[in-house]
């Protein structure tokens, strides 16, 4: 701990000029994640909410699981897909190749339309299947987390922390206090926290709305009802196709 206290006494101290002072902060430790409370207690935590947090935990992994098995289904099938199409025979050149016959009078000439007409086809039926085989083998983007209702950011740490394969976690809260308690304890938790976690002063329900389909989860726990977030939440979610 005694590292960890010095490391963002060092950053306090080089940002702001003066020495970060940790008496005036109980660290609170849950999970892989640790965060500082102030004594004026200006920013809430709910320790009752442990359980709820590790079950969103258990979940995200879940989630992320998931994704990939049907990602890896959907190339699998784009991949099977991809021969049939190019095998169906094409009737219209072996068609216009009898008109051909009809029409002309000498073997040879018939039997040079006939050759063209089949390479022809070939080539038309072979090129969109080795287009649809490209796309479909895209690797899959880590997850984009949003925690919504951030306050002290434990929830957003935790998952940055404690689950594997997130691009980022986005904690947005619109008190003041609450945003800068966060981002200091993104900087207590170190170097995988700031790196994934990044906090916002900001109105989550406009928030949402004002970045639709960016998300791949988002993380609502209000202080009562979320009905008032659920619009702009949808509106914020990413739809993929698998």
């Amino acid at each position: 701990m005694g590292s960890a206290q010095e490391r963002i006494g060092d950053e306090e101290k080089h940002e702001n000029g003066s020495p970060f002072d940790l008496n005036d902060f109980t660290v609170i430790k849950e999970g892989e994640a640790e965060i500082l409370m102030h004594a004026k207690n200006e920013v809430f935590y709910n320790k009752t909410q442990v359980n709820n947090r590790d079950m969103s935990i258990a979940v995200l992994r879940t989630f992320i699981s998931k994704r990939q098995q049907e990602h890896e289904v959907m190339l699998s099938k784009k991949s099977r897909a991809g021969p049939k199409v190019s095998g169906e025979p094409v009737a219209e050149p072996e068609a216009l190749t009898d008109t051909v016959m009809h029409d002309e009078k000498t073997n040879g000439e018939c039997e040079v339309s006939q050759e063209i007409s089949q390479d022809e086809s070939c080539s038309i039926s072979e090129e969109p299947a080795a287009n649809q085989e490209g796309k479909g083998r895209g690797e899959l983007k880590p997850p984009v987390v949003l925690e919504a209702l951030s306050a002290s950011g434990l929830r957003s740490l935790r998952y940055a922390r404690e689950v594997d394969g997130i691009d980022k976690v986005v904690a947005l809260d619109n008190d003041k206090a609450s945003v800068e308690a966060c981002r200091r304890n993104i900087k207590f938790n170190g170097s995988v926290a700031c790196s994934k976690v990044e906090s916002h002063l900001a109105d989550a329900r406009v928030y949402m709305l004002t970045h639709p389909k960016e998300f791949d989860v988002v993380d609502l726990d209000p202080y009562g009802s979320p009905s008032v977030f659920l619009d702009s939440a949808v509106q914020s979610v990413l739809m993929e196709e698998c």
